[in-house]
């Protein structure tokens, strides 16, 4: 991503595209999902899932107990794939950004005091130093030059920044992270259904498990998977 209005990125981004196509590819919706291609996803990688959906005729009538949890994994997977797309695209808009921005401003150093006024303030009582008018004037002209020598790098700093999020916008950095962090946010928000739906089955479990590890949310899903086997080990079944 280019640089930020309070900081610098360092990381290397990658290949470039025109702005106004950098949005275009992570502003696309989620493909429609629907249970019986879940299911018939589901089947080939397991014989029992495979079994459920040959009997399931036109309509499912008697769906997996844990049909609910497999289309949000499937949702969650499309939901990933949009968020890295997104991703690419903020990358190639930043390497834009970054062959346009203009040399960054020196950092701001205090200037040395010299000898004699540093003399001066080896000689003052310290309950003075923080009093201008008991300051000696070459101590006084000290700090007036050191202010506006900071004041004179600040309004170059402020300068690099603005010229910085001009480039942004027009580079399109500013859209492209914007629709990032849209599916980013997607993304997360699948993750948060699936650990808050309950689980009937080893396999939504896993569906768990597997959603948990994305979005680092280990503990969530710990607690969620051990009520789940309170439920099922006291034979409540399925929670409607």
């Amino acid at each position: 991503m280019g640089i930020m209005r309070n900081r610098y990125h360092d990381a290397q981004l990658g290949a470039t595209a025109m702005p106004n196509a950098l949005v275009a590819a992570a502003a696309e919706g989620l493909p429609s999902i629907n249970r019986r291609q879940v299911l018939h996803s589901l089947a080939a990688s397991s014989a029992a899932a495979a079994a459920l959906v040959a009997a399931i005729p036109a309509a499912p009538a008697a769906e997996h107990p844990d049909a609910d949890l497999f289309w949000l994994d499937q949702e969650m997977a499309e939901a990933e794939t949009q968020m890295n797309l997104a991703n690419k695209a903020c990358c190639r808009a930043g390497k834009i950004a970054d062959k346009l921005y203009p040399p960054q401003p020196a950092a701001w150093a205090e200037p040395r005091m010299p000898d004699h006024v540093h003399e001066m303030v080896a000689s003052m009582l310290v309950r003075d130093l923080a009093i201008p008018e008991k300051q000696p004037a070459p101590l006084r002209d000290f700090h007036r030059a050191r202010d506006q020598q900071r004041a004179a790098q600040r309004a170059l700093q402020d300068a690099f920044l603005d010229k910085v999020d001009e480039i942004n916008r027009q580079a399109g950095v500013d859209a492209a992270e914007a629709a990032y962090r849209a599916r980013s946010a997607e993304f997360y928000k699948v993750g948060d259904r699936i650990l808050a739906m309950p689980a009937n089955t080893l396999q939504g479990i896993i569906v768990k498990l597997r959603a948990a590890d994305k979005i680092d949310a280990k503990s969530e899903a710990l607690i969620s998977i051990a009520a789940d086997i309170r439920r099922l080990a006291g034979g409540g079944g399925r929670e409607g």
